[in-house]
């Protein structure tokens, strides 16, 4: 547990974050957090906008013609070339951008992997999104295509993007290397903001069921669950003494509750946190599916900005993970602590 994740996926020139943008503010409600990734890790930085080609059902006389298309697509150049000297400017390094055409989720995945980034950044809605859900439909299609690290902004049409430097991130950990591989990442990151990380560990709080109803069952399921909170508080303690050295200040919390998911949508809110940093897997890694089921929740109803860092590699995502080895495998969006 205290050998430090290996870093894979590591480029001659440094990590690269992929940032979409459709020409709304909600998708430039991202570009504050890019800029702060890429300065605390070095990145390169791509700005990438996807021109959706025209469905044929929209065809007919009053439709855009090749004209209006070139247009168009001049206007969007002309978007992407003033963030671009924004964020060049700001990074004081180089930004590419790359004008895309296609069906908007399938080219940002194809994108990502040709560019090999590291990190595909989205808002949670974008041009036109509906508040209906708390993920757009090109968000919630990217999510289930990609195979990297993704860092969702989110966003409201109907109210403006939350702005100023996040001051608390939240690392929710259950005892597995998977979650802790997001560590060193995080304590750069709440290093880099002055920020305060707080670990939080979640135990289960036993539900009386017709299963569990007799009293000397609910006894033991309850005296366990005191043992687990308290070996959980020893856990977060070891991990914050690691940790004192890379970030400004670490917190730990061990919540009972019924529901995992529940709790960290409730503590987040409660303890004012600005950023989740989180692992794609647990404990329970089904490598069948980009992302876990708690991580998949917390991005369906959480509505703050989420740095969820994959833990597998492209290879398992095949189906070639081996469920027996208990350990982590290595870990390509992970950062080792600087100076390591």
């Amino acid at each position: 547990m205290d050998t430090a994740p290996a870093e894979v996926g590591t480029h001659a020139h440094g990590h690269h974050v992929l940032v979409c943008l459709d020409r709304s503010p909600g998708s430039e409600a991202s570009l504050p957090y890019v800029l702060g990734v890429a300065k605390t890790f070095g990145s390169s930085v791509t700005l990438v906008h996807v021109m959706e080609r025209q469905r044929p059902e929209q065809s007919g006389p009053h439709t855009s013609d090749v004209l209006a298309w070139e247009i168009s697509r001049r206007e969007a150049g002309v978007y992407l070339e003033r963030i671009q000297k924004e964020t060049s400017k700001t990074l004081g390094q180089a930004v590419q951008t790359r004008l895309e055409q296609g069906q908007p989720a399938e080219r940002i995945v194809d994108l990502a992997r040709e560019l090999s980034a590291d990190l595909v950044v989205l808002s949670s809605h974008g041009e036109g999104g509906s508040a209906a859900s708390n993920l757009g439909s090109t968000v919630q299609q990217v999510l289930a295509l990609a195979h990297s690290s993704v860092f969702i902004v989110h966003t409201s049409p109907d109210a403006p993007p939350k702005t100023g430097l996040p001051q608390r991130l939240l690392v929710p950990l259950d005892g597995s290397p998977r979650t802790e591989s997001v560590l060193p990442t995080a304590a750069r990151i709440a290093r880099s903001y002055g920020a305060e990380l707080l670990l939080v560990h979640v135990v289960q709080e036993p539900l009386p069921t017709l299963v569990l109803h007799a009293p000397e069952d609910l006894a033991l399921a309850y005296e366990l669950a005191g043992h687990l909170e308290l070996s959980g508080g020893r856990y977060l303690q070891h991990l914050s003494d690691r940790l004192t050295h890379e970030a400004t200040r670490v917190r730990t919390l061990v919540v009972r509750h019924v529901n995992e998911r529940q709790a960290l949508l409730e503590v987040s809110q409660r303890e004012g946190v600005d950023l989740i940093v989180l692992s794609a897997h647990g404990s329970a890694c089904d490598p069948l599916h980009a992302f876990g089921s708690v991580t998949t929740d917390l991005l369906t109803h959480s509505q703050l900005p989420m740095l969820v860092l994959q833990d597998l590699p492209e290879q398992d995502f095949c189906g070639k993970h081996d469920s027996r080895h208990s350990s982590a495998p290595p870990l390509r969006a992970s950062y080792p602590p600087e100076g390591e």
